[in-house]
């Protein structure tokens, strides 16, 4: 995803660790509706077409997966009753009985398959399709179970099937391309614990409980989403109690948010990265004496506390640690780090560095931002402003945000650039998959640095080869070490994943895959 989520009595008290209105404890009464902003309307609801954090939030209420990120950001069952993994190259799923479809048809190891298969079908070409490159075959192998055969071993396949969404065989495909469109008929179907009863990118989607649901019962019966992009005007509808909440709010509102009465915020330690890449294969960038600098005249902590209300933390690498529960334990992690060489804000390290560069007056650059990130263009212009004292005339310009999307498409004169990475998925392999291998220096990928080492593609590759946890943790370890040593990026920040939501109630269990849960379910009444 490009960028792309302590109790108190309910007394108006503040905290630092929620920043608005305290969260108070939840009871269990029934919700007869709310009303919340998902952001900009989705193209589809068909997770193949879909994959923008707005259609995530609506797909995740209705429609449900073979497996699920719990609180923790670990991998549970869910239509799966089961997984098992008989050796690296199989999976092996048992599913749930007495699951049904909102209709009322039962689902089946045939509806389970068939959602699988659309994202190997090259007449589909989903968006999911990377996740999917190295499955040989998705077969019914049994009454309730379905078998996924790999090309190679691949640890990371099993995240995806938490979002790859499981529809009726028939309906999709009696649909086909119109498969979650919107219009005057809703065209999705799922077993999820709501059913989503409208869809207009005009009037928003609207959903009802699901009576049928085969899990527990929603306290919510009834929601309305609204595609509300603006910032401001998502303000100005929580002030008038127009909606009752919002994920992942501006980072520059978040004082307006935290002491807006009615309203309660909170955070949760977010993956996301912001970092900055360099053009490893053209002056000035190709030379390491000029990255270190830079990274020496970055004030990463100043930038945290001004540009994004403190609301986030400096960062040590492009892996967020809360990535690594799954794999190692928090010592483990400590280890990891502690080998990624820093570069703390330091004006006299960052004139040394450029002492001895072939740039050592300086030199003039540009970099363009896109204006959807006002945030990120105020921490470029006070970059720039302190590369002024090194000599180094950093131009700052505000484009559209299509218009810089397509110069990072393109792959040409890529410079120097100000990026944002959302997660997948709580695993550390995430952006390393992305941002680092050689393959993917190319037009429409993610290797923007043109960033190429034969030993980080093979440690790369004996990660997703393996399913020794340590073995995973030490290569990928490694890939970071390498890259903080030669700096084709350097990490800035992590930003927070926000909320907020009406002062009538709490929510319980933020974490920061919220979008890819039941995220209604977390919801209570204030007691």
């Amino acid at each position: 995803m490009l960028t792309l989520p302590g109790l108190l009595a309910a007394c108006g008290a503040r905290d630092a660790s929620t920043g608005g209105m305290a969260r108070g404890a939840g009871t269990d009464a029934e919700i007869e509706s709310v009303t919340w902003t998902v952001g900009a309307a989705p193209p589809t609801l068909d997770i193949a077409t879909d994959l923008v954090s707005s259609g995530l939030l609506v797909m995740a209420l209705g429609l449900e997966g073979l497996l699920m990120s719990d609180d923790e950001l670990a991998l549970r069952p869910r239509l799966a009753q089961s997984w098992a993994q008989p050796d690296p190259l199989r999976y092996v799923f048992k599913l749930r009985a007495g699951v049904k479809f909102w209709d009322g048809t039962p689902l089946t190891v045939h509806d389970v398959a068939y959602s699988l298969r659309r994202h190997i079908d090259p007449k589909v070409s989903s968006q999911l399709g990377s996740y999917y490159a190295n499955v040989k075959s998705i077969d019914v192998t049994g009454a309730d179970e379905v078998t996924v055969r790999m090309t190679k071993p691949d640890p990371i396949f099993q995240y995806a099937l938490v979002f790859s969404y499981v529809t009726p065989m028939a309906f999709s495909e009696r649909l086909g391309k119109n498969l979650g469109v919107a219009g005057p008929k809703v065209s999705t179907m799922g077993t999820g614990p709501f059913r989503i009863t409208a869809f207009s990118p005009d009037t928003g989607v609207t959903l009802k409980r699901n009576p049928l649901y085969w899990g527990e019962r929603p306290r919510v019966r009834n929601a309305s989403l609204k595609f509300i992009a603006d910032p401001e005007t998502q303000l100005l509808a929580m002030k008038s109690g127009e909606i009752d909440g919002v994920f992942a709010f501006s980072p520059r509102q978040s004082k307006l948010w935290d002491h807006t009465r009615g309203i309660g915020t909170q955070y949760s330690p977010g993956m996301t990265v912001v970092y900055l890449t360099f053009d490893v294969t053209a002056a000035p960038w190709d030379d390491i004496h000029v990255r270190r600098a830079i990274a020496y005249a970055a004030d990463r902590a100043g930038y945290v506390k001004a540009f994004i209300g403190g609301h986030g933390r400096p960062a040590e690498a492009v892996v967020a640690r809360e990535q690594w529960r799954g794999l190692v334990s928090p010592a483990e992690v400590d280890a990891i780090y502690a080998q990624i060489p820093q570069y703390p804000f330091d004006l006299t390290k960052a004139k040394a560095e450029l002492a001895q560069s072939a740039h050592p007056n300086g030199f003039t650059t540009s970099i363009d931002f896109p204006n959807t990130d006002p945030e990120i263009g105020e921490a470029l212009v006070s970059l720039s402003q302190t590369l002024k004292t090194l000599g180094i005339t950093l131009h700052v310009n505000e484009v559209t945000q299509t218009a810089w999307l397509a110069g990072l498409a393109a792959h040409k004169n890529l410079g120097m650039h100000l990026m944002s990475l959302g997660p997948d998925y709580a695993d550390p392999a995430n952006y390393p998959a992305l941002i680092y291998p050689s393959a993917n220096a190319v037009a429409n990928n993610f290797n923007l640095a043109n960033f190429k080492d034969a030993t980080v593609d093979r440690l790369l590759k004996e990660q997703a080869g393996t399913r020794d946890k340590g073995a995973r943790a030490r290569a990928l370890g490694e890939v970071l070490r390498i890259s903080g040593e030669q700096l084709p990026y350097l990490p800035l920040w992590f930003v927070d994943d926000s909320l907020a939501l009406s002062d009538r109630f709490v929510y319980e269990g933020f974490n920061g895959l919220y979008y890819y849960q039941n995220w209604l379910g977390h919801l209570r009444v204030r007691a």
